[in-house]
C-alpha cells in the first residue's frame, strides 16, 4: 500500500491540473447548448450531408435529442483523446522518467520483484483515469441540470465506462513503451502518438465510409456515445475486446521491464 500511495500522490498535481482544466471545458460547453437545443438548424443541415458525415456527427442523436446530439460533436467525442492524452504522458513518466532521473535504485533494491513494482503504479494510473471519467461525467450531468435539462444519468454513465477502456487501453500502450524507450522525452512522444493517431485514424475512417469496419483495430472504434445515449446498452463487446487489449499491453510492458538494463 505504501508504494501505491507513493504512485497516487506522484500524480495527484498533474491530476488536479488535468480534472479542473476537464471540467471548465465542459461546463462552458454544457453552458452554449440551451441555445441550440432550442434550435433545429444542426438538425436541419445533417439532412444535406453524407451518410458517413452525419454518422459522426451523431445524426440520429441530434435529430431525437439535439441538446446531447450537440453535447456530442462539441464534447463527447473528444474526450477519450484529451483524458487519453493525460492517460500517455502518465503512462510515460511512470517508467521512463524515473530512469531518466535514477529514481529506481533504492526501489529495484527493496525486496520486490520489477513485476510488483510496475503493477503497483499500473494501478494507482487505473485509479486516477476512474477518478478523471468519474469527475468529467459527474460535471456533464451536474452542468445539464444547473441549465435547466434532465440528464440522460444512464446513458452518460455509459458513456464514461466506455470512455474509460479506450483510455485504459492508451494508457497500457504508453506503459509499454514507457518500458522500452531509452529516455523521457521519446516515451511521452510515443504516449502522445498512441492516443492521438488512432483517433485521427478513427476519424478519417468514419468521414470516409458509413460503415468503418476497420475502425474496430484500433479502440476509439468502440466509443460510440449515440448509440449509448439512445439506447442505453451496456458495451460488452468494448468490454471483452478493451480489457484484453489492456492485458496484453500489460503483459508487454511487464517483461519488457523485466528484461531491461536499468
Amino acid at each position: 500500500m505504501t508504494l501505491y500511495r507513493m504512485a497516487l500522490r506522484q500524480q495527484f498535481v498533474s491530476w488536479l491540473i488535468w480534472a479542473i482544466v476537464v471540467v471548465l471545458g465542459v461546463a462552458t460547453v454544457v453552458s452554449a447548448a440551451p441555445a441550440v437545443a432550442d434550435s433545429h438548424a444542426l438538425a436541419a443541415l445533417l439532412g444535406d450531408l453524407p451518410a458517413s458525415v452525419r454518422a459522426v456527427m451523431g445524426g440520429t442523436l441530434m435529430v431525437r435529442r439535439p441538446l446531447d446530439g450537440y453535447l456530442y460533436i462539441k464534447l463527447l467525442m473528444y474526450l477519450p483523446l484529451l483524458i487519453g492524452i493525460f492517460a500517455g504522458f502518465q503512462a510515460s513518466s511512470l517508467l521512463a522518467r524515473e530512469m531518466d532521473h535514477r529514481r529506481f535504485d533504492f526501489l529495484l533494491g527493496l525486496p520486490l520483484t520489477r513485476r510488483r513494482l510496475l503493477l503497483v503504479r499500473l494501478t494507482a494510473l487505473v485509479t486516477s483515469q476512474v477518478a478523471m471519467w468519474a469527475v468529467t461525467i459527474l460535471a456533464v450531468i451536474v452542468s445539464i441540470r444547473q441549465q435547466g435539462f434532465r440528464p440522460d444519468v444512464l446513458g452518460y454513465v455509459l458513456v464514461g465506462y466506455s470512455g474509460l477502456l479506450v483510455t485504459l487501453a492508451t494508457a497500457t500502450g504508453a506503459l509499454w513503451a514507457s518500458a522500452a524507450a531509452r529516455d523521457y522525452a521519446t516515451a511521452a512522444r510515443w504516449g502522445l502518438g498512441i492516443a492521438a493517431v488512432p483517433f485521427v485514424y478513427d476519424l478519417a475512417v468514419r468521414l470516409a465510409t458509413a460503415s468503418p469496419g476497420w475502425r474496430y483495430v484500433l479502440p476509439y472504434g468502440y466509443y460510440d456515445p449515440p448509440h449509448l445515449l439512445l439506447t442505453h446498452a451496456f458495451p460488452w463487446l468494448a468490454t471483452f475486446v478493451l480489457l484484453a487489449a489492456s492485458a496484453l499491453l500489460t503483459y508487454g510492458a511487464v517483461r519488457t521491464f523485466e528484461g531491461r538494463e536499468v
